[in-house]
Protein backbone atom coordinates (compact mmCIF):
# COMPACT_ATOMS: atom_id res chain seq x y z
CA UNK A 1 0.00 0.00 0.00
CA UNK A 2 1.48 3.81 -0.84
CA UNK A 3 1.73 5.65 2.12
CA UNK A 4 0.47 8.96 2.94
CA UNK A 5 2.61 11.97 1.72
CA UNK A 6 5.40 12.58 4.65
CA UNK A 7 5.06 15.79 6.00
CA UNK A 8 8.67 16.30 6.90
CA UNK A 9 10.14 16.99 3.05
CA UNK A 10 12.52 19.76 2.49
CA UNK A 11 9.76 22.60 1.73
CA UNK A 12 7.06 21.67 4.10
CA UNK A 13 10.27 21.12 7.20
CA UNK A 14 11.43 25.29 5.74
CA UNK A 15 7.81 26.26 6.19
CA UNK A 16 7.01 24.67 9.96
CA UNK A 17 10.34 25.97 11.62
CA UNK A 18 9.52 29.77 9.97
CA UNK A 19 5.91 29.08 11.58
CA UNK A 20 8.05 27.94 15.12
CA UNK A 21 10.44 30.75 14.90
CA UNK A 22 7.82 33.61 14.06
CA UNK A 23 5.65 32.37 17.13
CA UNK A 24 9.05 32.32 18.85
CA UNK A 25 9.28 35.80 18.16
CA UNK A 26 5.93 36.62 18.75
CA UNK A 27 6.17 35.40 22.21
CA UNK A 28 9.41 37.23 22.73
CA UNK A 29 7.24 40.23 21.80
CA UNK A 30 4.39 40.13 24.14
CA UNK A 31 7.03 39.50 26.79
CA UNK A 32 8.65 43.16 25.78
CA UNK A 33 4.76 43.95 25.50
CA UNK A 34 3.66 43.03 28.96
CA UNK A 35 6.76 44.71 30.74
CA UNK A 36 6.52 48.13 28.58
CA UNK A 37 2.62 48.02 29.60
CA UNK A 38 3.58 47.58 33.16
CA UNK A 39 6.17 50.70 32.78
CA UNK A 40 3.57 52.50 31.24
CA UNK A 41 0.67 52.59 33.65
CA UNK A 42 3.06 52.62 36.39
CA UNK A 43 4.07 56.28 35.07
CA UNK A 44 0.39 57.38 34.70
CA UNK A 45 -0.30 56.27 37.92
CA UNK A 46 2.65 58.49 39.56
CA UNK A 47 1.70 61.51 37.30
CA UNK A 48 4.92 61.29 35.28
CA UNK A 49 5.30 61.10 31.39
CA UNK A 50 5.19 58.00 29.87
CA UNK A 51 9.75 57.80 28.90
CA UNK A 52 10.24 57.10 24.87
CA UNK A 53 11.99 53.75 25.54
CA UNK A 54 8.81 52.74 27.16
CA UNK A 55 6.97 54.29 24.00
CA UNK A 56 9.37 52.64 21.81
CA UNK A 57 9.05 48.89 23.52
CA UNK A 58 5.61 49.21 23.07
CA UNK A 59 5.09 50.49 19.21
CA UNK A 60 8.14 48.01 18.32
CA UNK A 61 6.23 45.04 20.20
CA UNK A 62 3.05 45.62 18.10
CA UNK A 63 4.80 45.46 14.70
CA UNK A 64 7.11 42.65 15.45
CA UNK A 65 3.92 41.02 16.76
CA UNK A 66 1.73 41.42 13.54
CA UNK A 67 4.66 41.12 11.35
CA UNK A 68 5.34 37.56 12.74
CA UNK A 69 1.24 37.18 12.32
CA UNK A 70 1.83 37.55 9.10
CA UNK A 71 4.80 35.34 8.59
CA UNK A 72 3.46 32.81 10.60
CA UNK A 73 -0.08 32.37 8.51
CA UNK A 74 1.39 33.01 4.84
CA UNK A 75 3.37 30.24 5.73
CA UNK A 76 1.06 28.26 7.36
CA UNK A 77 -0.78 28.40 4.24
CA UNK A 78 2.25 27.23 1.99
CA UNK A 79 2.44 24.05 3.79
CA UNK A 80 -1.21 23.13 3.84
CA UNK A 81 -1.03 23.58 0.13
CA UNK A 82 2.35 21.99 -0.59
CA UNK A 83 0.93 18.74 1.57
CA UNK A 84 -2.66 18.83 -0.58
CA UNK A 85 -0.12 19.15 -3.77
CA UNK A 86 1.56 15.64 -2.59
CA UNK A 87 -2.02 13.97 -1.26
CA UNK A 88 -3.66 14.96 -4.96
CA UNK A 89 -0.86 13.34 -6.86
CA UNK A 90 -0.79 10.72 -4.84
CA UNK A 91 -4.49 9.90 -4.90
CA UNK A 92 -4.48 10.38 -8.35
CA UNK A 93 -2.42 8.02 -8.79
CA UNK A 94 -3.56 5.39 -6.65
CA UNK A 95 -6.83 6.05 -8.28
CA UNK A 96 -5.18 5.59 -12.29
CA UNK A 97 -3.75 2.36 -11.33
CA UNK A 98 -6.76 0.56 -10.02
CA UNK A 99 -7.79 -2.36 -12.24
CA UNK A 100 -10.30 -1.40 -14.64
CA UNK A 101 -13.08 -3.79 -13.30
CA UNK A 102 -12.51 -2.17 -10.15
CA UNK A 103 -12.70 1.22 -11.31
CA UNK A 104 -15.89 0.60 -13.08
CA UNK A 105 -17.21 -0.47 -9.33
CA UNK A 106 -16.17 2.54 -7.88
CA UNK A 107 -19.29 5.52 -8.19
CA UNK A 108 -17.79 8.59 -10.12
CA UNK A 109 -19.03 11.07 -7.21
CA UNK A 110 -17.03 8.74 -4.19
CA UNK A 111 -13.64 9.19 -6.10
CA UNK A 112 -13.90 12.63 -7.05
CA UNK A 113 -14.87 13.58 -3.09
CA UNK A 114 -11.22 12.83 -2.70
CA UNK A 115 -9.84 15.96 -4.69
CA UNK A 116 -12.45 17.91 -3.03
CA UNK A 117 -13.74 17.72 0.50
CA UNK A 118 -10.66 15.46 1.87
CA UNK A 119 -8.22 17.50 0.63
CA UNK A 120 -9.51 20.51 2.03
CA UNK A 121 -9.34 18.92 5.05
CA UNK A 122 -6.13 18.01 4.87
CA UNK A 123 -5.13 21.37 3.85
CA UNK A 124 -6.88 23.11 6.72
CA UNK A 125 -5.27 20.91 9.24
CA UNK A 126 -1.18 21.23 8.49
CA UNK A 127 -1.81 24.90 6.90
CA UNK A 128 -4.14 26.06 9.55
CA UNK A 129 -4.54 23.87 12.61
CA UNK A 130 -1.20 22.20 13.18
CA UNK A 131 0.55 25.33 12.92
CA UNK A 132 -2.06 26.99 15.37
CA UNK A 133 -0.85 23.31 17.72
CA UNK A 134 2.64 25.07 17.49
CA UNK A 135 2.15 28.76 17.85
CA UNK A 136 -0.27 27.77 21.49
CA UNK A 137 2.78 25.80 22.06
CA UNK A 138 4.85 28.78 22.04
CA UNK A 139 3.01 31.37 23.02
CA UNK A 140 0.49 29.82 25.68
CA UNK A 141 4.02 28.09 27.86
CA UNK A 142 5.70 31.93 27.04
CA UNK A 143 2.69 34.44 28.45
CA UNK A 144 2.46 31.73 31.91
CA UNK A 145 6.11 32.63 32.58
CA UNK A 146 5.69 36.28 31.65
CA UNK A 147 2.91 35.88 34.63
CA UNK A 148 4.48 34.38 36.65
CA UNK A 149 7.40 37.03 36.10
CA UNK A 150 5.29 39.67 36.82
CA UNK A 151 3.72 38.26 39.86
CA UNK A 152 3.63 34.95 41.14
CA UNK A 153 0.74 35.20 43.08
CA UNK A 154 -1.43 36.66 40.33
CA UNK A 155 0.08 33.79 37.80
CA UNK A 156 -1.30 30.93 39.97
CA UNK A 157 -4.55 32.46 40.01
CA UNK A 158 -4.95 33.55 36.39
CA UNK A 159 -3.62 29.61 35.83
CA UNK A 160 -6.73 27.57 38.06
CA UNK A 161 -9.13 29.51 35.72
CA UNK A 162 -7.25 28.55 32.60
CA UNK A 163 -6.62 25.03 33.74
CA UNK A 164 -10.22 24.39 34.36
CA UNK A 165 -11.69 25.80 31.48
CA UNK A 166 -9.06 23.56 29.12
CA UNK A 167 -10.32 20.57 31.02
CA UNK A 168 -13.88 21.00 30.48
CA UNK A 169 -13.02 22.11 27.26
CA UNK A 170 -11.15 18.45 26.53
CA UNK A 171 -14.13 16.47 28.00
CA UNK A 172 -16.45 18.53 25.43
CA UNK A 173 -13.93 17.93 22.77
CA UNK A 174 -14.03 13.89 23.47
CA UNK A 175 -16.52 12.79 20.09
CA UNK A 176 -16.18 15.79 17.76
CA UNK A 177 -14.88 13.26 15.64
CA UNK A 178 -17.72 10.92 15.65
CA UNK A 179 -20.06 14.13 14.56
CA UNK A 180 -17.68 15.11 11.55
CA UNK A 181 -17.88 11.59 10.38
CA UNK A 182 -21.67 11.63 10.36
CA UNK A 183 -21.38 15.06 8.53
CA UNK A 184 -19.12 13.98 5.78
CA UNK A 185 -21.48 11.21 5.42
CA UNK A 186 -24.23 13.70 4.64
CA UNK A 187 -21.94 15.66 2.64
CA UNK A 188 -20.79 12.44 0.60
CA UNK A 189 -24.03 11.62 -0.03
CA UNK A 190 -25.45 14.53 -0.97
CA UNK A 191 -22.22 15.16 -3.61
CA UNK A 192 -21.95 11.87 -4.72
CA UNK A 193 -25.49 11.82 -6.16
CA UNK A 194 -25.39 15.16 -7.22
CA UNK A 195 -21.94 14.64 -9.22
CA UNK A 196 -23.81 11.76 -11.07
CA UNK A 197 -27.29 13.02 -11.76
CA UNK A 198 -25.58 16.38 -13.22
CA UNK A 199 -24.57 14.51 -16.42
CA UNK A 200 -28.14 13.31 -16.55
CA UNK A 201 -30.12 15.90 -15.32
CA UNK A 202 -31.96 16.79 -19.00
CA UNK A 203 -32.74 13.17 -19.15
CA UNK A 204 -34.24 12.75 -15.56
CA UNK A 205 -36.17 15.72 -16.29
CA UNK A 206 -37.50 14.07 -19.31
CA UNK A 207 -38.11 10.94 -17.08
CA UNK A 208 -40.40 13.13 -15.18
CA UNK A 209 -38.05 13.05 -11.63
CA UNK A 210 -37.01 16.18 -11.21
CA UNK A 211 -40.09 16.86 -8.51
CA UNK A 212 -38.42 13.73 -7.16
CA UNK A 213 -35.06 15.01 -7.06
CA UNK A 214 -35.74 17.97 -5.38
CA UNK A 215 -37.72 16.34 -2.80
CA UNK A 216 -34.47 13.93 -2.42
CA UNK A 217 -32.44 17.04 -1.91
CA UNK A 218 -34.45 18.79 0.42
CA UNK A 219 -34.43 15.92 3.19
CA UNK A 220 -31.03 15.09 2.45
CA UNK A 221 -30.76 18.66 2.81
CA UNK A 222 -32.64 19.25 6.22
CA UNK A 223 -30.26 16.12 8.17
CA UNK A 224 -27.12 18.06 6.02
CA UNK A 225 -28.32 21.17 8.33
CA UNK A 226 -28.90 19.42 11.68
CA UNK A 227 -25.73 17.36 11.81
CA UNK A 228 -23.71 20.92 10.63
CA UNK A 229 -25.38 22.21 13.47
CA UNK A 230 -24.53 19.40 15.64
CA UNK A 231 -20.51 19.80 14.73
CA UNK A 232 -20.69 23.51 14.83
CA UNK A 233 -22.53 23.96 17.88
CA UNK A 234 -19.74 21.98 19.84
CA UNK A 235 -16.72 23.67 17.98
CA UNK A 236 -18.44 26.76 19.28
CA UNK A 237 -18.90 25.36 22.72
CA UNK A 238 -15.07 24.64 22.81
CA UNK A 239 -13.83 28.12 22.03
CA UNK A 240 -16.40 30.15 24.21
CA UNK A 241 -15.03 27.50 27.34
CA UNK A 242 -11.90 29.16 26.54
CA UNK A 243 -13.15 32.29 26.26
CA UNK A 244 -14.57 31.62 29.38
CA UNK A 245 -11.51 30.70 31.07
CA UNK A 246 -10.07 34.07 29.86
CA UNK A 247 -12.81 36.06 31.24
CA UNK A 248 -12.76 34.01 34.92
CA UNK A 249 -8.73 34.64 35.05
CA UNK A 250 -9.14 37.72 34.34
CA UNK A 251 -11.60 38.24 37.62
CA UNK A 252 -9.45 35.95 39.66
CA UNK A 253 -6.42 38.33 38.73
CA UNK A 254 -8.51 41.32 40.00
CA UNK A 255 -10.11 39.72 42.97
CA UNK A 256 -6.92 38.56 43.82
CA UNK A 257 -5.08 42.10 43.29
CA UNK A 258 -8.16 43.78 45.16
CA UNK A 259 -7.04 40.88 48.10
CA UNK A 260 -3.36 42.04 48.55
CA UNK A 261 -1.24 45.24 47.93
CA UNK A 262 0.04 44.84 44.28
CA UNK A 263 0.57 47.85 41.94
CA UNK A 264 -2.20 48.65 39.40
CA UNK A 265 0.62 48.76 36.43
CA UNK A 266 1.09 44.64 37.47
CA UNK A 267 -2.17 43.99 37.30
CA UNK A 268 -2.89 45.89 34.24
CA UNK A 269 0.32 44.27 32.77
CA UNK A 270 -1.08 40.93 33.81
CA UNK A 271 -4.43 41.55 31.82
CA UNK A 272 -2.87 42.78 28.93
CA UNK A 273 -0.74 39.35 28.63
CA UNK A 274 -4.39 37.06 29.67
CA UNK A 275 -5.82 39.27 26.72
CA UNK A 276 -3.56 38.31 24.14
CA UNK A 277 -3.48 34.38 24.62
CA UNK A 278 -7.30 34.63 24.06
CA UNK A 279 -6.38 33.96 20.35
CA UNK A 280 -4.37 31.29 20.52
CA UNK A 281 -6.59 29.53 22.69
CA UNK A 282 -9.80 30.22 20.25
CA UNK A 283 -7.50 28.79 17.37
CA UNK A 284 -6.44 25.90 19.76
CA UNK A 285 -10.50 24.92 19.56
CA UNK A 286 -9.94 25.25 15.62
CA UNK A 287 -7.20 23.00 15.33
CA UNK A 288 -8.89 20.48 16.76
CA UNK A 289 -12.21 20.41 14.54
CA UNK A 290 -9.31 20.23 11.79
CA UNK A 291 -7.68 17.51 13.14
CA UNK A 292 -10.92 15.75 13.60
CA UNK A 293 -12.01 16.04 10.28
CA UNK A 294 -8.55 15.16 8.70
CA UNK A 295 -8.88 11.68 10.96
CA UNK A 296 -12.13 10.88 8.88
CA UNK A 297 -10.56 12.45 5.58
CA UNK A 298 -7.67 10.13 6.42
CA UNK A 299 -8.92 7.12 6.87
CA UNK A 300 -10.80 7.65 3.70
CA UNK A 301 -8.06 7.81 2.12
CA UNK A 302 -6.03 5.02 3.46
CA UNK A 303 -8.83 2.45 2.47
CA UNK A 304 -8.26 4.09 -1.53
CA UNK A 305 -4.60 3.46 -1.26
CA UNK A 306 -5.43 0.31 0.04
CA UNK A 307 -6.72 -0.76 -3.03
CA UNK A 308 -4.45 -3.34 -5.57
CA UNK A 309 -3.69 -1.76 -8.30
CA UNK A 310 -1.83 -2.60 -11.85
CA UNK A 311 1.29 -1.29 -12.38
CA UNK A 312 1.27 -0.05 -16.44
CA UNK A 313 4.74 0.52 -17.05
CA UNK A 314 5.79 0.84 -20.73
CA UNK A 315 8.89 -1.87 -22.25
CA UNK A 316 10.83 -0.08 -24.68
CA UNK A 317 10.63 -2.46 -27.78
CA UNK A 318 13.00 -2.79 -31.31
CA UNK A 319 10.96 -4.65 -33.00
CA UNK A 320 7.20 -5.37 -33.89
CA UNK A 321 5.52 -7.68 -30.98
CA UNK A 322 3.21 -10.46 -30.74
CA UNK A 323 1.26 -11.59 -28.14
CA UNK A 324 1.14 -15.02 -25.94
CA UNK A 325 -1.50 -15.45 -23.67
CA UNK A 326 -1.88 -18.53 -21.80
CA UNK A 327 -4.05 -20.47 -18.62
CA UNK A 328 -6.86 -20.79 -17.19
CA UNK A 329 -10.35 -19.11 -16.38
CA UNK A 330 -13.27 -20.26 -14.37
CA UNK A 331 -11.77 -23.85 -15.09
CA UNK A 332 -11.64 -22.88 -18.47
CA UNK A 333 -8.09 -23.39 -20.20
CA UNK A 334 -7.75 -20.59 -22.70
CA UNK A 335 -4.88 -20.25 -25.36
CA UNK A 336 -4.36 -17.16 -27.13
CA UNK A 337 -1.78 -16.44 -29.90
CA UNK A 338 -1.05 -12.84 -32.00
CA UNK A 339 1.99 -13.01 -34.39
CA UNK A 340 3.83 -9.38 -34.90
CA UNK A 341 2.53 -7.08 -37.01
CA UNK A 342 -1.00 -9.00 -38.05
CA UNK A 343 -4.74 -9.08 -37.52
CA UNK A 344 -5.72 -11.14 -34.95
CA UNK A 345 -9.30 -12.23 -33.83
CA UNK A 346 -10.01 -12.86 -30.38
CA UNK A 347 -13.84 -14.89 -29.75
CA UNK A 348 -15.15 -17.04 -27.50
CA UNK A 349 -17.15 -15.82 -24.05
CA UNK A 350 -13.70 -14.94 -22.08
CA UNK A 351 -12.96 -12.45 -25.04
CA UNK A 352 -13.59 -9.07 -23.43
CA UNK A 353 -12.21 -10.16 -20.01
CA UNK A 354 -8.67 -11.43 -22.19
CA UNK A 355 -9.16 -7.76 -24.07
CA UNK A 356 -8.67 -6.52 -20.53
CA UNK A 357 -5.86 -8.46 -19.49
CA UNK A 358 -4.05 -7.93 -22.44
CA UNK A 359 -4.44 -4.74 -22.39
CA UNK A 360 -3.18 -4.16 -19.01
CA UNK A 361 -6.34 -2.89 -17.70
CA UNK A 362 -7.07 -5.88 -15.62
CA UNK A 363 -5.00 -9.17 -14.07
CA UNK A 364 -6.08 -12.29 -13.39
CA UNK A 365 -4.48 -15.13 -11.12
CA UNK A 366 -4.90 -17.22 -14.01
CA UNK A 367 -3.47 -15.51 -16.94
CA UNK A 368 -0.54 -15.09 -18.00
CA UNK A 369 0.23 -12.91 -20.60
CA UNK A 370 3.60 -12.54 -22.88
CA UNK A 371 4.56 -9.42 -24.96
CA UNK A 372 7.56 -11.21 -27.20
CA UNK A 373 10.09 -12.69 -24.55
CA UNK A 374 8.69 -10.61 -21.73
CA UNK A 375 5.44 -9.65 -19.64
CA UNK A 376 6.17 -5.96 -19.34
CA UNK A 377 3.48 -4.25 -22.26
CA UNK A 378 4.78 -2.44 -25.22
CA UNK A 379 3.14 1.11 -25.68
CA UNK A 380 -0.46 -0.16 -26.17
CA UNK A 381 -3.57 1.46 -27.41
CA UNK A 382 -7.22 -0.01 -26.38
CA UNK A 383 -10.24 1.12 -28.06
CA UNK A 384 -13.71 0.23 -26.26
CA UNK A 385 -17.13 0.87 -26.42
CA UNK A 386 -16.88 4.70 -25.50
CA UNK A 387 -14.26 7.36 -27.14
CA UNK A 388 -12.16 8.39 -24.28
CA UNK A 389 -11.18 11.88 -24.67
CA UNK A 390 -10.56 15.28 -23.02
CA UNK A 391 -11.66 18.40 -23.32
CA UNK A 392 -9.90 20.41 -26.09
CA UNK A 393 -8.86 21.15 -29.93
CA UNK A 394 -8.78 18.42 -32.40
CA UNK A 395 -5.14 18.26 -32.27
CA UNK A 396 -5.24 17.76 -28.39
CA UNK A 397 -7.61 14.75 -29.07
CA UNK A 398 -6.03 13.23 -31.68
CA UNK A 399 -1.97 13.58 -30.15
CA UNK A 400 -3.09 12.15 -26.58
CA UNK A 401 -0.90 9.60 -26.89
CA UNK A 402 2.11 11.03 -28.12
CA UNK A 403 4.82 12.39 -25.99
CA UNK A 404 6.01 15.04 -28.09
CA UNK A 405 3.36 16.39 -30.40
CA UNK A 406 3.75 15.49 -34.38
CA UNK A 407 3.45 18.52 -36.49
CA UNK A 408 0.25 20.08 -37.47
CA UNK A 409 1.09 18.69 -41.20
CA UNK A 410 1.59 14.79 -39.45
CA UNK A 411 -1.72 15.16 -38.09
CA UNK A 412 -3.90 16.43 -40.44
CA UNK A 413 -2.25 13.82 -43.02
CA UNK A 414 -3.44 11.14 -40.52
CA UNK A 415 -6.72 12.32 -39.55
CA UNK A 416 -6.86 12.49 -43.48
CA UNK A 417 -5.88 8.93 -44.08
CA UNK A 418 -8.81 7.66 -41.78
CA UNK A 419 -11.39 9.66 -43.19
CA UNK A 420 -11.74 12.56 -40.95
CA UNK A 421 -11.43 15.04 -43.77
CA UNK A 422 -14.84 17.16 -42.81
CA UNK A 423 -13.22 17.32 -39.36
CA UNK A 424 -10.77 19.01 -40.69
CA UNK A 425 -12.63 21.16 -43.40
CA UNK A 426 -14.30 23.07 -40.47
CA UNK A 427 -13.33 26.68 -40.31
CA UNK A 428 -10.88 26.32 -36.95
CA UNK A 429 -9.14 23.32 -38.39
CA UNK A 430 -7.05 21.30 -35.52
CA UNK A 431 -8.16 24.21 -33.44
CA UNK A 432 -11.64 23.31 -33.15
CA UNK A 433 -12.82 22.41 -29.99
CA UNK A 434 -13.87 18.56 -29.41
CA UNK A 435 -16.35 17.99 -26.01
CA UNK A 436 -15.33 15.70 -23.43
CA UNK A 437 -14.83 12.02 -24.87
CA UNK A 438 -16.01 12.94 -28.00
CA UNK A 439 -19.47 14.22 -27.46
CA UNK A 440 -20.83 15.82 -30.58
CA UNK A 441 -19.32 13.48 -32.57
CA UNK A 442 -20.25 10.06 -34.01
CA UNK A 443 -19.55 6.91 -32.97
CA UNK A 444 -17.92 6.36 -36.99
CA UNK A 445 -15.78 9.89 -36.25
CA UNK A 446 -14.90 8.48 -32.68
CA UNK A 447 -13.27 4.96 -34.12
CA UNK A 448 -11.49 6.88 -36.66
CA UNK A 449 -10.23 9.28 -34.51
CA UNK A 450 -8.91 6.49 -32.16
CA UNK A 451 -7.41 4.66 -35.02
CA UNK A 452 -5.49 7.94 -36.08
CA UNK A 453 -4.84 8.50 -32.15
CA UNK A 454 -2.65 5.20 -31.63
CA UNK A 455 -1.17 5.60 -34.83
CA UNK A 456 0.39 8.80 -33.77
CA UNK A 457 0.85 7.89 -30.62
CA UNK A 458 2.77 5.02 -32.36
CA UNK A 459 1.23 2.05 -30.20
CA UNK A 460 2.89 -1.10 -30.90
CA UNK A 461 0.10 -3.22 -30.08
CA UNK A 462 -3.81 -1.77 -30.75
CA UNK A 463 -6.79 -4.08 -28.75
CA UNK A 464 -10.20 -3.45 -30.43
CA UNK A 465 -12.92 -4.23 -28.31
CA UNK A 466 -16.01 -2.17 -29.32
CA UNK A 467 -19.34 -1.87 -30.02
CA UNK A 468 -18.27 0.50 -32.11
CA UNK A 469 -15.85 -1.90 -34.65
CA UNK A 470 -18.87 -4.10 -34.53
CA UNK A 471 -21.19 -1.70 -35.84
CA UNK A 472 -18.59 -0.18 -38.63
CA UNK A 473 -19.25 -3.87 -40.62
CA UNK A 474 -18.98 -2.24 -44.00
CA UNK A 475 -15.29 0.01 -43.71
CA UNK A 476 -13.57 -2.42 -41.49
CA UNK A 477 -11.67 -3.80 -44.42
CA UNK A 478 -10.88 -0.15 -45.38
CA UNK A 479 -9.98 1.06 -42.04
CA UNK A 480 -7.36 -1.90 -41.35
CA UNK A 481 -5.73 -1.41 -44.84
CA UNK A 482 -5.22 2.17 -43.41
CA UNK A 483 -3.85 1.38 -40.43
CA UNK A 484 -1.53 -1.66 -41.24
CA UNK A 485 -0.38 0.86 -44.23
CA UNK A 486 0.25 3.43 -41.16
CA UNK A 487 1.87 1.49 -38.22
CA UNK A 488 3.45 -1.78 -37.78
CA UNK A 489 1.10 -2.42 -34.82
CA UNK A 490 -0.10 -5.92 -33.59
CA UNK A 491 -3.77 -5.66 -34.11
CA UNK A 492 -6.23 -7.74 -32.10
CA UNK A 493 -10.10 -8.08 -32.78
CA UNK A 494 -12.11 -9.03 -29.85
CA UNK A 495 -15.93 -9.07 -30.58
CA UNK A 496 -18.53 -12.05 -30.62
CA UNK A 497 -19.24 -12.16 -34.63
CA UNK A 498 -16.35 -12.76 -36.91
CA UNK A 499 -16.25 -12.10 -40.51
CA UNK A 500 -15.71 -15.48 -42.20
CA UNK A 501 -13.29 -13.49 -44.73
CA UNK A 502 -11.07 -12.61 -42.39
CA UNK A 503 -7.47 -13.59 -43.63
CA UNK A 504 -5.93 -13.95 -40.64
CA UNK A 505 -6.38 -15.02 -36.82
CA UNK A 506 -5.70 -16.65 -33.92
CA UNK A 507 -8.33 -18.11 -31.56
CA UNK A 508 -8.94 -19.36 -27.97
CA UNK A 509 -9.37 -22.59 -27.67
Amino acid sequence: MPPLPRLATRDRITDAVLVVSSSVFQAIALAFAAFATRDAFGAIHAGHALAIETVMQLAISGVVGAACMFLSRYRAEALGQSYAISLRRVLYQQIAQLPKSRHEKRRVGALSLRFVGDLSAARLWFGRGLPSVCSAAVVIPGAAFILYSLNPALAVSGAAALGLSLLLAAALAWHLEHKHQRLRRRRANIAISMIERIAIAPELDLMGRTDRELKKLDTQGASLRNDALVRRSRVVSLQAFLQLGVAFAGLFVLWQAGQTDIAPAIVAACLSVLALIALPLQNLASAWDYHCAWRVAREKAQRLLSEPTVKRSIAKQTNTIGIDVTGELDGTPVTFVARPNSISELRGPYASRLARCIAGFDTDEGIAVHYGDQQTPPKLAFIGDAHIGLQGSLRRSATLMCRKRPSDRRIAKVLGQFGLTDLLMATEGLNQRIAENGHGLTSDQTLRLDLARAVLGKAEVVVIASIRWTACRHHKAELLATFQELSSATIILAEDSVPSNMRENSRVI
